[in-house]
């Protein structure tokens, strides 16, 4: 892939975990796309954002 050719380390156009927490209320964005993905059946990728919550040490127990 061409990005990876860069030396970038994710395509363009995807924003991380921690970008999206740094912006005014990223945290509860990011807790309510966990929610809807686990109501949607896709937990393998709430897993993920909550792996990186952890990694970041950003508040995951409070999810709604």
């Amino acid at each position: 892939m061409a990005y990876e050719q860069s030396g970038m380390h994710r395509p363009a156009g995807r924003i991380s975990v921690a970008d999206i927490a740094a912006e005014p209320g990223g945290i509860e964005a990011l807790r309510r796309r966990v929610h809807e993905l686990r109501a949607r059946g896709i937990d393998f990728a709430a897993n993920a954002i909550e792996r990186e919550m952890v990694a970041f040490d950003l508040n995951v127990a409070n999810r709604p």
